[in-house]
């Protein structure tokens, strides 16, 4: 039987080779997403990215659904790429979209990185390195800049230092670990799972339980914990209204209520944003490490670093879980366990392939072509979907008349099409207004849709949310000045309205007109090969009369 494993492991062999095979195929990776943000048929911005966008306009030192980082990266991004991405793309896009195409590269570097120092192999890291780019949620990630771009950098990269320093007697890895974890929590608060989930790590090992007696872990927790003091104070300036946003999202807010289908959705969703096949093997590749850590003699890692793998993968994905019998899950909240995860499917991958039967070997091929053409595919298609509308609209053909774009549901990007054709719109009636001697505000029924007229529309005008006057959750729109708080400000000012005509707008609640001499100015219709997916109606008002004041215990957080 072989000896354990020292605490500090020598550099792999042929470690060298396979960095720089990394290297290019990262750099590659990062080159081809940005040339496809330059195709005429680049999906523009997703609601999320453009409400980033506006937090980047108005900086502070929280917001109402997350942290300031990703508000900082975009905000230093248009600070010097803005002007360039005006004159390449016609707007602001790029210097939006280019941190995600760095941080995601970081992160793959990062799965690389913690892949050597745990498995040993540089080869399996280059093979989890690669997998990444068959994973539809991580691909979509290295091109959409939402707050799991930067959270997933950070989260790799503190669980690379806080290995490393669990296996010195230093302190240094832990200090940056700390700083990662409190850059991490700033992203987003799940964050701090990787305190349970590093945790159970340093219990799981006799030999490295004894670190608990040292400062380094302590530091990284205390340093870490820092990330949360703008938020707490923010917080504390706002009636804590982030903190009861989180609370509403998981579920507890009003009492939990148990609907067990969600567990179904989640499971689902999960399989979906990885492929299905890759959901089956990194489930399978979950259980086989954790019940065998290390094959000797073809593996050379030790039990821990695998034990690593497993709750840093494990962790994330079972508080979800547990939660989802509340809440609705989106397929995303976990998407860190899939960093870990994608590692520990290389590991389970190779393992299949050295069985010691020739219908075993072969059927752990024919399993890894299946996983590469599906992923794969779906990334490619992920992509190009307008690829596959006549296919949407043929599923859709028995869809009610009065489903205008019936192939849309079918279409997993639908929701990033058409909002430069809407925005253009908005901007003509807005000029139609301004000629015509009205000075209109402009209102939107959600706040996505806010947000993607205020990117898009010339001159980036201030726009404002109606959500949560009209039924909807509140939002960071409801924080910062708005027709719904400071009525007084907009009462008797014409208005330029986006959305669906709700019975408070119109009065046929039984109160007045919030919108007076309602008129339907344009009506704008996005097809893609000739099929309708989007359809948007813009309302001119002569007067805004204000909403109906509703008390504080009906908002939804």
């Amino acid at each position: 039987m072989r000896a354990k494993a020292p605490l500090c492991l020598p550099r792999p062999k042929g470690r060298n080779a396979c960095t720089l095979a990394c290297g290019i195929l990262l750099i590659a990776g990062g080159i081809a997403n940005f040339l496809s943000l330059l195709d005429p048929h680049a999906l523009n911005l997703s609601g999320d990215e453009a409400f980033y966008w506006e937090w980047a306009r108005r900086p502070a030192l929280s917001y109402y659904e997350k942290g300031p980082l990703i508000a900082c990266i975009i905000a230093a991004s248009r600070a010097g790429l803005a002007a360039w991405s005006e004159r390449l793309v016609g707007n602001e896009m790029l210097a939006v979209r280019l941190p995600a195409i760095v941080l995601s590269t970081l992160t793959g570097l990062g799965i690389y990185v913690l892949a050597c120092d745990t498995l040993r192999r540089p080869q399996l890291a280059l093979a989890a390195v690669a997998l990444t780019f068959t994973i539809p949620i991580l691909a979509a990630g290295s091109i959409l800049m939402t707050i799991d771009t930067p959270f997933a950098c950070a989260w790799i990269w503190a669980l690379v230092l806080l290995n490393r320093g669990a296996r010195s007697d230093g302190i240094a890895a832990w200090l940056g670990a700390g700083v990662l974890i409190a850059a991490g929590i700033l992203a987003k608060y799940t964050m701090v799972l990787i305190f349970p989930a590093f945790g159970l790590f340093l219990l799981s090992e006799p030999r490295l339980r004894a670190r608990l007696k040292r400062p380094g872990p302590y530091l990284a927790m205390v340093v870490g914990l820092v990330g949360l003091a703008p938020v707490l104070v923010w917080s504390a300036r706002h009636d804590w209204v982030n903190f009861r946003h989180v609370a509403g999202q998981a579920g507890v807010a009003h009492g939990p209520s148990f609907q067990p289908m969600n567990v179904v959705a989640y499971i689902a969703g999960q399989a979906a944003v990885l492929g299905g096949v890759w959901f089956v093997g990194m489930v399978w590749a979950l259980i086989d490490v954790w019940r065998r850590p290390c094959d000797e003699p073809a593996e050379e890692h030790d039990a821990a670093s695998a034990r690593l793998l497993v709750l840093a993968t494990a962790v994330p994905w079972l508080v979800f879980l547990a939660f989802s019998p509340i809440t609705k899950i989106q397929p995303n909240w976990p998407v860190v366990a899939l960093l870990s995860g994608t590692i520990l499917l290389a590991l389970w991958l190779g393992r299949r392939l050295r069985l010691p039967t020739v219908a075993g070997r072969a059927g752990a091929r024919a399993f890894i072509a299946a996983g590469i053409v599906l992923g794969g595919g779906l990334v490619v298609v992920m992509h190009r979907t307008d690829w596959l509308m006549p296919v949407f609209a043929r599923m859709a053909r028995n869809a009610p008349p009065w489903d205008l774009t019936p192939a849309a549901k079918y279409d997993p990007t639908a929701r990033l099409r058409g909002w430069a054709d809407l925005g253009r719109a908005v901007g003509e009636v807005l000029a139609q207004e301004h000629a015509a001697g009205r000075r209109p505000f402009l209102l939107a029924e959600d706040y996505q849709l806010a947000a993607e007229i205020a990117f898009y529309t010339p001159g980036e005008p201030r726009v404002y949310s109606a959500q949560s006057a009209l039924g909807g959750r509140m939002s960071q729109y409801d924080i910062w000045p708005n027709p719904i708080r400071n009525r007084a400000e907009f009462v008797g000012r014409p208005c330029i309205y986006v959305g669906s005509l709700h019975p408070v707008l119109t009065g046929k609640q039984g109160g007045a007109p919030v919108l007076t001499d309602l008129r339907l100015a344009r009506s704008v219709v996005h097809q893609v090969r000739g099929y309708p997916v989007r359809i948007w109606s813009i309302y001119t008002s002569t007067a805004f009369a204000g909403f109906p004041i509703t008390a504080p215990s009906t908002r939804r957080y």
